[in-house]
């Protein structure tokens, strides 16, 4: 194995947190802003069982081409919200609460060994972001953090009209940066929309080991027999090191 020419990251659950108290924090202020009588907890475990039906269906790994028509997160979050508030009886504004969740992500904070780990890379090899995000919120958190500059290409699901793990979101990637794919070390947190959606294209991976209950991870099939990451660490600030034993 050779060693890669472009080191692209994940970035909700790999770069920045995404964290399931964050997501309360936001479906609570949802609820007191719209006046809904209902827990910010018990709006969030309804409105999440949902959208998590929006997750599971979303792409058709068979055969992507067959999968349904691209929805965006908001798209898909509003039609949740919408689903919940008709199931509980709510008077809720689902575009609105569609949009407090886009703009609460915007401000995703850096786990503590990111900013670290960027320097250390920045200069040695280009980085690129492939994220299932919505481009509002990707670039906001982006800018947010202070990494507008630090990553070319950047791809969010939205723009590639796939989500990770199908193959399609891996292929933008690589025709925006112009490299083959065993040519990008893929570097994330979840088994099946990380390593596993990239080994199916042929790139190299690294599984972070991230100690954190993050929602944003595709639920695989019950069946699927994932393929496993070439490497895996529990820090970023190790990927230097492990790209010294590639190169």
């Amino acid at each position: 194995m050779t060693g890669p020419s472009l080191v692209a990251f994940d970035f909700f659950g790999t770069l920045v947190r995404n964290e399931v108290d964050e997501w309360i924090v936001t479906l609570t202020s949802i609820a007191e802003t719209q006046g809904l009588d209902i827990p910010g907890p018990e709006l969030h475990a309804q409105w999440s069982q949902r959208e998590q039906n929006f997750r599971k269906t979303r792409t058709n790994m068979v055969n992507p081409a067959e999968s349904a028509p691209f929805r965006t997160y908001w798209q898909a979050w509003r039609d949740a919200f919408a689903d919940t508030f008709e199931a509980l009886n709510l008077a809720g504004d689902p575009e609105a609460a569609a949009t407090r969740c886009l703009d609460d992500h915007c401000r995703r904070k850096a786990f503590d060994d990111t900013d670290a780990a960027l320097d250390a890379l920045r200069g040695r090899i280009p980085m690129a972001v492939m994220s299932n995000a919505d481009d509002r919120f990707l670039f906001g958190s982006m800018e947010f953090n202070g990494w507008s500059s630090s990553f070319r290409p950047v791809i969010s699901s939205e723009a590639a009209k796939a989500y990770k793990p199908d193959p399609r979101a891996f292929h933008a990637l690589c025709k925006a940066a112009g490299v083959a794919a065993e040519d990008v070390l893929y570097v994330g947190d979840s088994a099946y929309d990380d390593a596993h959606g990239a080994k199916l294209v042929g790139m190299q991976t690294v599984l972070i080991r991230r100690d954190q209950n993050t929602p944003g991870r595709t639920p695989p099939p019950d069946a699927a027999k994932l393929i496993e990451p070439d490497h895996e660490i529990n820090a970023l600030t190790e990927l230097p090191a492990l790209l010294d034993t590639l190169d």
